[in-house]
């Protein structure tokens, strides 16, 4: 694969949601050297927060990021980067959440009835709502995301946990 020369050249590809979140094989903790990304399609995901009621989201496009290593902090946004093994060994490519958005969701959005953003935001940052989402509502955390599949009633049900998690709202004014 050649080096990516724009945003819509990066191979965010539709997966298998278990691969897509590193769910496939059981385990105790998540991974934090874990960089897959891409977007999947769920029946219902729950969001699940540190102190708060966990709220069940359904017919939801996710979308999985990473953010920097250590992101600046940035008004009303996130700087992403994007592991590509297939360019090179180490190589990587950095963009702003808002363009990423701007780019990628035209391409992905269907009949979802909401997107979950699924990224790490360790600085908490507050995302306003972008144009690209239209009426759909797009949920993000605050803090780390951690996923999980849990088992109850012989069933599977998947869960992301965060500090807490908002939804987009467009600025007043």
């Amino acid at each position: 694969m050649n080096p990516i020369r724009a945003i819509a050249d990066l191979p965010f590809l539709r997966r298998d949601v278990l691969d897509l979140l590193n769910l496939r094989h059981h385990r105790d903790q998540p991974d934090p050297d874990y960089t897959g990304f891409g977007h999947a399609r769920v029946d219902t995901i729950r969001l699940d927060a540190e102190g708060g009621e966990p709220c069940d989201v359904r017919d939801a496009l996710l979308l999985a990021v990473h953010s920097t290593e250590e992101p600046e902090e940035l008004a009303g946004d996130i700087e992403l980067e994007f592991f590509v093994p297939e360019v090179g060994e180490d190589y990587s490519v950095t963009v702003l959440l808002s363009v990423f958005l701007r780019v990628w969701l035209p391409l992905l959005r269907s009949d979802e009835r909401a997107i979950v953003l699924v990224v790490c935001n360790p600085n908490r940052t507050l995302l306003p709502a972008t144009t690209a989402a239209g009426q759909t509502p797009l949920y993000y955390p605050l803090g780390d995301v951690a996923s999980w599949l849990d088992v109850a009633d012989g069933r599977k049900y998947l869960r992301l946990h965060a500090g807490s998690w908002r939804r987009a709202e467009k600025e007043n004014g």
